[in-house]
């Protein structure tokens, strides 16, 4: 399978794994991708700012997506999905470091692999404080040349693209307080870090790491139990989450709210009672038989040993479903568990 197309299957397995809006930056986008771009449109934008774009996030916003939900006067305004915050819409105005009419982005590249944080420091301290704003903005573009933005990190973080020499194509993480040294993604090609970002999150590693707290089990319980609100209710569960094995008390407890909430906090507390109590949890799963990628997903990040008590009804699925997105779901799992 062409990897454009497996990334749009997995960016909906993504979204089925992550239901909760767990991930960091999830809420923000929330796995939504609008409409890829024209070749004329890219290529309009690359004739105004005279620059071509990395093949593979060309190949991005053409067949894939480009933006996602809008909010107005944010820098995460119009991101689609992606890590962090999202991916900027091509043209958004987060994209140039300094002022594209310096032309610092078509400029052969500073930053390079080469370059560590002492080399980098040295050099921001070389520029004069007594600068005026314009003459600041030059010197900070020759540091960032080659380079433009295309998602946020938060706080004062970025992650952009190298626009041309020997590292073209590279995502590099960015920061507007400049002092801080920029450094690369490990992967090549803007393709290959954007699929790994889906592979991460379908495995349920950029979910799992999330809910640790302080808290002790009872306090978690509690806290959960005295909430009204829809989303301090999700966040409390996570909590509970982190334990490896909670008291028959709140078992009960969470039995309780099962019978009583409504979606999706009643389907959290299900995960919850797979991961705590399978033998009666997996009564209520079976229900769920008519929705496959509920099952497998809530087998898969919370009770992964059981799964092989599954194999009959997974193997059914894969030989008589055309839901493209389930069969990749089900290869993933198997490939994960070798």
């Amino acid at each position: 399978m062409k990897q454009v197309e497996r990334i749009k299957l997995k960016l909906g397995i993504a979204k089925n794994t992550d239901r909760y809006l767990e991930v960091f930056g999830s809420k923000s986008h929330e796995y939504v991708l609008n409409s890829p771009l024209s070749e004329s449109e890219v290529n309009d934008f690359e004739k105004q700012y005279n620059f071509v774009l990395p093949e593979c996030y060309r190949t991005f916003l053409t067949q894939i997506g480009n933006g996602g939900i809008n909010y107005t006067n944010s820098v995460v305004g119009d991101s689609g999905a992606g890590p962090c915050y999202g991916v900027f819409s091509l043209g958004h105005i987060g994209h140039f470091i300094c002022d594209p009419v310096t032309e610092y982005h078509r400029k052969a590249p500073y930053f390079n692999s080469l370059i560590t944080d002492e080399i980098w420091t040295d050099r921001f301290d070389s520029i004069e404080d007594d600068l005026s704003d314009e003459q600041c903005d030059i010197e900070i573009g020759k540091m960032y040349s080659g380079i433009i933005n295309i998602g946020y990190c938060g706080c004062s973080g970025y992650y952009g693209i190298m626009l041309n020499g020997v590292d073209k194509g590279k995502v590099v993480y960015t920061y507007d307080e400049f002092e801080y040294c920029p450094h690369f993604a490990e992967e090549n090609n803007f393709l290959d870090w954007y699929e790994n970002w889906l592979n991460r999150i379908i495995s349920g590693k950029e979910i799992l790491r999330n809910g640790w707290t302080t808290e002790g089990e009872d306090a978690c319980v509690e806290s959960f139990l005295s909430k009204s609100d829809e989303y301090w209710k999700l966040v409390k569960l996570a909590y509970i989450r982190y334990f490896d094995e909670i008291s028959k008390d709140s078992i009960a407890a969470l039995w309780i709210k099962y019978y009583s909430e409504d979606e999706p906090v009643k389907s959290y507390i299900l995960d919850l009672l797979i991961k705590f109590d399978y033998e009666n949890g997996k009564v209520e799963l079976e229900k769920k038989r008519e929705h496959p990628m509920e099952i497998i997903r809530t087998l898969h990040l919370f009770a992964p040993d059981k799964i092989g008590e599954w194999h009959e009804y997974i193997s059914s699925l894969e030989k008589i479903t055309d839901n493209k997105e389930l069969v990749e779901y089900v290869k993933f799992i198997n490939v994960e568990k070798k």
